[in-house]
């Protein structure tokens, strides 16, 4: 049994993913596990259709078992979304290595991107080049460029190369020695406007959806049906529904309260404060907010954390539980090769409760995995996972409100998983 892991976030599933899941078999894998963002997503979005119908679409086309990514990650900076994801492959404890698209497709010299960042990417590297007005971003390529030349410095200039590079970098902090292996994109890049060969990037579908377009030619057929059934019933979840919600939190939010959230850094709060009790509209605020040093997607991020009461000190702690949307007959195979863990886990959890004063509770290779949000509830109490597991609930109670037909709340309870025999 060779088991290979994807962070993936399917907004929506495309036929890039199916064709990054057939490459990782060729690689050798016969056993394919998915973390995958829930109803939240890392630019700072809403996902288009619920995280239960893109598992289930997953395990359609290719992955085995496809596990939740807890919200508090899955709306976090590139680099904490990737540490999360590798930390929950990691507690499985059977994964062999893991898989990644990237633009340049080439493995080692993603690898030597990843370790420039550690030497070049340090907070006094970065601070001639942040108070010259660069956002983070550039102030890192900007310093690798010129401590490791061009070609490495040349890495970042693609998302999913950037992506990639904090998946290595999350392996090497972590200590997780397990394969890294990287799938070249084919056809149309991440961001990009156009569409070849069967392929398009997921911000080009997701406009083309808005559009009402035909999408067929680029995705499986239940994903085309997935969202044409959305669509009619008026459940396709956009980031704008939530106008009047936004603005509710902007109007309402202190500097205290704005300070806690997750990548505001000290002083930004009073610009946030001042600008969202003037703005009109969610896009009024974030052209008012606009900065060079911060990327929209942060901003948007902010946003959807206040929204949901997510604070910095919840991307302290480790992911707590491992949340199963969907799995196969292989699926289950993972689940009961990662028993060993799990019941390490039970025994780490119990000892936590009964024990509070204990200074690490939440081990973050020793977690809990289970298909019922409740078990998990009802079997553990120890504060951190009862707060991920409250704020897996809560976001899903509020994304209902994200489509125009306002759906209803309590879907972590009641929506079936799907397992495929």
């Amino acid at each position: 049994m060779k088991t290979y892991g994807i962070i993936c976030e399917y907004n929506p599933f495309h036929n890039g993913h199916i064709y990054q899941i057939e490459e990782t078999r060729k690689h050798g894998a016969d056993h394919i596990v998915c973390i995958m963002s829930g109803n939240y997503v890392q630019r700072g979005d809403v996902a288009m259709i619920d995280k239960f119908r893109r598992a289930q679409i997953a395990v359609n086309h290719g992955a085995d078992l496809v596990i939740e990514m807890p919200v508090v990650y899955s709306l976090a900076s590139a680099e904490y979304f990737a540490r999360a994801g590798v930390m929950m492959l990691a507690a499985l404890g059977c994964v062999d290595g893991i898989s990644f698209g990237s633009e340049c497709g080439d493995i080692e010299l993603l690898k030597n991107a990843a370790m420039a960042t550690f030497t070049a990417g340090t907070p006094e590297k970065l601070k001639p080049y942040l108070e010259k007005g660069m956002n983070y971003p550039e102030a890192l390529q900007t310093s690798i460029s010129n401590d490791h030349g061009p070609i490495i410095g040349g890495v970042f200039d693609s998302p999913n190369n950037t992506l990639a590079v904090e998946y290595l970098r999350a392996m090497k902090v972590l200590g997780v020695d397990i394969d890294a292996f990287t799938v070249k994109r084919t056809g149309a890049g991440h961001d990009s406007e156009e569409t070849a060969d069967g392929f398009a990037s997921g911000s080009k579908l997701r406009e083309m959806i808005e559009n009402g377009e035909d999408i067929s030619a680029f995705v499986p057929e239940d994903m085309a049906k997935a969202v044409a059934d959305y669509d009619e019933a008026d459940h396709l979840a956009y980031f704008d529904n939530l106008e009047r919600e936004l603005l509710y939190v902007l109007r309402t939010a202190t500097p205290n309260f704005i300070k806690e959230v997750p990548d505001i850094a000290q002083g930004v709060e009073n610009r946030i404060a001042q600008m969202g009790k003037a703005a009109n509209s969610v896009d009024d605020f974030l052209k008012m907010v606009d900065t060079k040093r911060y990327t929209q997607a942060k901003f948007r991020r902010a946003l959807l954390n206040m929204y949901l009461g997510i604070k910095k000190n919840d991307l302290l702690v480790p992911p707590t539980f491992g949340r199963i949307l969907a799995f196969n007959e292989k699926g289950a195979e993972i689940i009961k090769a990662a028993s060993e863990n799990a019941e390490a886990a039970n025994e780490r959890i119990k000892a936590a409760q009964e024990n509070p004063e204990l200074a690490n509770p939440m081990d973050k290779f020793l977690i809990p995995f289970s298909s019922s949000l409740k078990d998990i509830l009802d079997k553990f109490k120890v504060p951190q996972l009862v707060r991920q597991a409250e704020l897996t609930c809560r976001s899903s109670d509020l994304y209902m409100l994200a489509s125009r037909n306002v759906r209803p709340c309590a879907s972590d309870f009641t929506a079936k998983i799907e397992i495929q025999k």
